[in-house]
């Protein structure tokens, strides 16, 4: 996935397709397991998070959007098409028990991608787990780390002295708390924030 920060790149109907479809395929590795009987009842995720987040299933959440005036309804459409293929995909993983939507703020300067599970959290973590020391200037590494409450897969570039920097990178949020699951992602965000969109979720729909 690109690591350009999305605040620079007009979200369109189509780079939201693509990136939700990359989504589906990184967290089908990271998918926690059902567990239990009640597993099958979809979780409904709420339309709005305090804060200022909005569904960008909903035209409103496009209004002021860099690059797509007058499209709205267009990209809310495709939007709702790729939760619907969304939904086919987890429920072959999963076989029931979740829910997940996507959500912008600041006019679409910023969007999360969020996934919530009926299930206690799985397995967590980057492919491949390397010391930033030992790399070369300028290699995109993955990073394992607990931000709040949350455990977090945040992509960054290895700098000077093994320094990493992840301010253009993606950043991936696992919480759990009984038996749900909570999972966001957000390219170009800081691990803080994709942490602070879990805990509201999990706030919401527990």
């Amino acid at each position: 996935m690109s690591k350009t920060r999305n605040s620079d790149v007009p979200l369109t109907g189509i780079a939201i397709g693509a990136v939700v479809l990359a989504l589906f395929v990184v967290f089908a590795v990271l998918l926690p397991k059902a567990n239990g009987d009640d597993t099958s009842g979809r979780i409904t995720l709420p339309a709005t998070l305090p804060g200022g987040y909005v569904s960008a299933d909903q035209v409103s959440a496009w209004k002021g959007a860099s690059g797509v005036a007058g499209h709205e309804a267009e990209i809310v459409a495709q939007v709702k098409a790729e939760l619907t293929f969304g939904d086919a995909a987890l429920e072959k993983t999963t076989g029931g028990g979740f829910g997940h939507r996507i959500y912008l703020k600041d006019n679409g300067a910023s969007i999360f991608f969020v996934q919530v599970f009926r299930a206690a959290g799985g397995a967590f973590s980057p492919g491949e787990i390397s010391d930033p020391s030992q790399l070369q200037q300028g290699t995109t590494v993955e990073q394992l780390t607990k931000v709040g409450k949350s455990v977090c897969i945040v992509d960054g570039q290895v700098g000077t002295g093994g320094q990493v920097s992840s301010s253009q990178g993606q950043s991936q949020c696992q919480r759990s708390e009984g038996d749900l699951t909570v999972q966001v992602t957000a390219p170009g965000v800081a691990p803080s924030d994709v942490a602070k969109v879990a805990d509201l979720v999990l706030s919401k729909v527990n």
